[in-house]
């Protein structure tokens, strides 16, 4: 095994320290780079981003545009919260009053219902009028929207200023949403009916390649290694040859990496479906024979996502060891961060005493413990030690904005 230690809180491996170095040494020159793309690529409405630390590289394995879990997020800073939303409905419009926010329609999910509260009360401390709608009733019929001949959506009386997805948009772009003269935060095309994993992460690929240049440092260390092919069918097998190509490939490419660096770890690989959430259409693969010899319910459970969408692409995902340790109860620990636009307002970590430091945590039975940012997002510090909790969080933060710019990539080019 490669030497790794426990240093506040959270397990790193010498072998990279050049990397947290590198970072904390350039916040200036980092912030101001920030600057100057948020002006060309305005973020956003808000975003999620879930990483993986193995101490020798820290990468985003996820980009939530839609997120849930502000539940789980720290209650006692409610004043970053309102302060990161007002700074980003009031670059909208100054006058902007009226917020209607379109959920998920499979309200009866109390956790998600709990996240929609909280997402709600943080708008109206923030000054604005709420109301939360979803696009179906338990009959399947619509609910309370209407539009009228001037093209403008409201909820029965209640004539909403912007609408707010929090619906990821899985089954389709419903047609009331079309030709409305409402903003729609974030735009409908970055639903997962048009967007894509793969997509994304070639997005993430450019951006890092330009930051990692203005650090001098290999991407790879902030970058999970990608592949992807065309169609898939786990229950025909149509697909399957490309599918083991590619994911042969890809083993190659992370030994080699972890050769380059001395970590004597087992590569892996996670399969996921290449759009949707919620954990589902995901696979961990070892090897290439586990691949080639998948049995009934590995099949099945790659068969359909959320919403029972059939899953016909997949992203083949360097797997990122999560080798962050929580104490005291020494839980493996996978951080989620939040934003507002590009403005970072913390996050938790998520947990799960049934998964190993290789599995995917967002699964029944995770846990959370909210992660106390305040400032430590954008400003390390430097009379701390590089491992200490303050720049181990502005470290995230940096990670988390890379994903979030190359969002913020996606939207500046989707077609008006």
């Amino acid at each position: 095994m490669h030497n790794i230690k426990t240093i506040a809180g959270y397990t790193k491996s010498f072998s990279n320290e050049e990397l947290h170095s590198a970072i904390i040494g350039n916040h200036m020159n980092i912030e101001s780079w920030f600057r100057k793309q948020w002006i060309k690529y305005p973020a956003p409405f808000y975003s999620s981003i879930d990483l993986r630390n193995s101490g020798y590289k820290i990468a985003p394995v996820d980009t939530n545009l839609f997120p849930a879990g502000f539940n789980n997020l720290d209650n006692n800073l409610d004043f970053l919260y309102i302060s990161a939303v007002q700074h980003v409905l009031e670059r909208i419009s100054p006058t902007l009053t009226k917020v209607l926010i379109i959920s998920e329609n499979h309200t009866r999910n109390q956790f998600y219902l709990s996240s929609i509260d909280s997402l709600s009360n943080i708008i109206r401390k923030a000054g604005y009028e709420v109301i939360v709608s979803s696009l179906l009733d338990s009959n399947g019929e619509t609910k309370k929207l209407l539009i009228n001949k001037d093209q403008i959506l409201s909820h029965g009386s209640f004539t909403p200023d912007v609408i707010l997805l929090n619906n990821d948009l899985s089954d389709g772009i419903p047609e009331i949403l079309n030709d409305i003269k409402q903003p729609i935060l974030p735009d409908k095309n970055l639903g997962w009916t048009n967007r894509s994993k793969t997509i994304h992460f070639e997005y993430y690929t450019d951006v890092i390649n330009n930051f990692s240049r203005l650090l001098q440092i290999d991407p790879w260390f902030i970058e999970p290694l990608f592949r992807n092919c065309g169609e898939i069918d786990f229950k025909t097998k149509q697909g399957e040859n490309c599918l083991i190509r590619h994911a042969s490939r890809l083993f190659t490419l992370i030994q080699e990496k972890y050769d380059q660096y001395n970590i004597n770890e087992e590569p892996y690989i996670m399969i996921k479906a290449d759009s949707g959430t919620y954990g589902m259409g995901i696979m961990q693969v070892r090897n290439i024979d586990e691949l080639m010899n998948l049995n009934r319910k590995q099949r099945t459970r790659m068969l359909k996502t959320k919403g029972g969408n059939k899953v016909d692409r997949v992203i083949l995902q360097e797997g990122i060891y999560s080798n962050e340790i929580l104490k005291p109860t020494n839980h493996v620990a996978e951080p989620v961060i939040y934003s507002f636009g590009s403005n970072l307002v913390g996050g938790f970590y998520r947990l799960h005493d049934a998964k190993n430091n290789s599995e995917n945590l967002n699964s029944p039975g995770m846990t959370f413990h909210p992660i106390p940012f305040k400032e430590a997002c954008i400003n390390p510090n430097d009379n701390e030690t590089i491992y200490s909790d303050t720049n181990k969080f502005y470290i995230y933060g940096v990670i988390a904005r890379l994903a979030i710019l190359a969002a913020s990539k996606e939207l500046y080019n989707i077609e008006p």
